[in-house]
């Protein structure tokens, strides 16, 4: 079995944040899946001016660091001298990684590194939307690379670049095209996901093999079943972004009878929807705005709630959807192909410019008993996802030997 470089730049990046995204817990599930596989496995992560190459040993050290259940260590040398415009906690996790690594180099070094420390035909996997520049692709290819896969969340910069910050669309192109020329395959979290991308790989003339496979979802960890809260409560999950369409759930809940609690951070272009939320008489009372739970906290709000929230424009696959109707809360969402794939029909699909469905639906849920999500309803597993990236990496082996 070709040995295996995992790319883990997002996870050392995120250091400061103390939540983790979606694409944050799909990495972290790729960490701990290799930590546990059998054969040679790396782990790869872009640091200041260069890279830091992990064995399996390392990688145990800082993985608890990454899931936040113990601390980074100290600055070093380097961090103190070279990288003050940095965030503490990327400083912190930087100077671990380098003390504990099996080999460093500056960016230039990075094909020599591998070549030096890893077996020729190695396969490397980039999960995270982190690290893709042209460069970081000729540099595995030079040290040895033999399968090169790299996993795509969604397109939504190029479907929907009115909705990110003004400088993602035409970078993400570029990486995606960089990427899809040096990948042999590209992983997709849903098939619709997989569509999506091949409209604009088509476009450019890129076709790297497609690998759609549902992401795995770990549940929360729901405490003991409670019953739904009175007066009703509403969730919406995730960050506080234009695409999640905050703004038109805000304008109707003047007239609803029931909580609203906004649960993410603040993002990006959604200064309007800020001072709303700064602004409207009804902050406190029936709108209510968490920036920072933990993962108990989360659950135990969802666990309340009469039904959870979402909204959205455009989604590459919806983990908050899929973590609600596992606790058994139901799910009032937009009708997105990548939402019917993962959850069939168990949720309520309404248009998302709806204003009128939407106020109908959350008067309906407020005025009603919870609606029970059956108890047999099936989710896709980690397990299953592996199985069938294991066998993909196996068929390729067998191809190219």
């Amino acid at each position: 079995m070709a040995s295996i470089l995992l790319d883990i730049s997002r996870s050392i990046s995120r250091a400061p944040f103390s939540y983790a995204t979606g694409i944050d817990r799909v990495e972290q599930a790729y960490i701990q899946h290799f930590i546990n596989s059998e054969g040679s496995v790396w782990f790869l992560s872009r640091v200041l001016k260069g890279y830091a190459l992990l064995d399996r040993n390392a990688m145990k050290i800082v993985w608890p660091m990454i899931l936040r259940q113990a601390p980074w260590q100290k600055i070093d040398m380097i961090a103190r001298l070279f990288s003050h415009k940095l965030p503490e906690p990327v400083n912190r996790a930087e100077s671990t990684l380098r003390r504990v690594a099996r080999a460093t180099c500056l960016r230039p070094g990075l094909a020599r590194m591998l070549r030096n420390n890893l077996p020729k035909g190695f396969t490397y996997l980039n999960i995270g939307h982190s690290n893709r520049k042209p460069a970081l692709w000729q540099a595995i290819n030079q040290g040895g690379a033999g399968q090169k896969l790299a996993m795509v969340h969604d397109v939504i910069p190029l479907d929907f670049p009115h909705f990110t910050r003004a400088d993602t669309a035409l970078r993400f192109e570029k990486e995606l095209k960089a990427t899809a020329q040096a990948c042999d395959a590209l992983i997709y979290n849903s098939a619709d996901t997989a569509c999506k991308a091949a409209k604009w790989l088509d476009k450019w003339g890129l076709y790297p093999d497609n690998l759609p496979i549902l992401l795995g979802v770990d549940p929360l960890a729901a405490p003991n079943p409670v019953p739904a809260s009175e007066p009703p409560e509403f969730v919406i999950l995730g960050t506080i972004e234009p695409r999640k369409n905050h703004r038109m759930l805000l304008d109707i809940w003047a007239d609803i009878p029931a909580e609203l609690h906004i649960i993410g951070q603040r993002g990006w272009r959604n200064e309007d929807v800020f001072a709303t939320l700064d602004e409207i008489p009804m902050i406190g009372k029936t709108v209510f705005e968490h920036s920072d739970l933990s993962d108990p906290a989360l659950a135990a709000r969802l666990a309340r709630a009469r039904a959870l929230l979402f909204p959205s424009f455009a989604e590459g696959f919806g983990y908050p959807l899929i973590e609600a109707l596992q606790m058994g809360i139901p799910v009032i969402c937009s009708d997105l192909p990548c939402f019917r794939e993962i959850a069939g029909d168990f949720p309520t699909y309404l248009p998302a410019h709806d204003s009128d469905a939407w106020k109908a639906a959350i008067l309906s849920a407020s005025n009603a008993p919870r609606e029970a999500v059956p108890k047999d309803m099936k989710f896709p597993t980690w397990e299953q996802h592996f199985a069938k990236l294991d066998m993909f990496l196996y068929r390729w082996r067998n191809q190219t030997d």
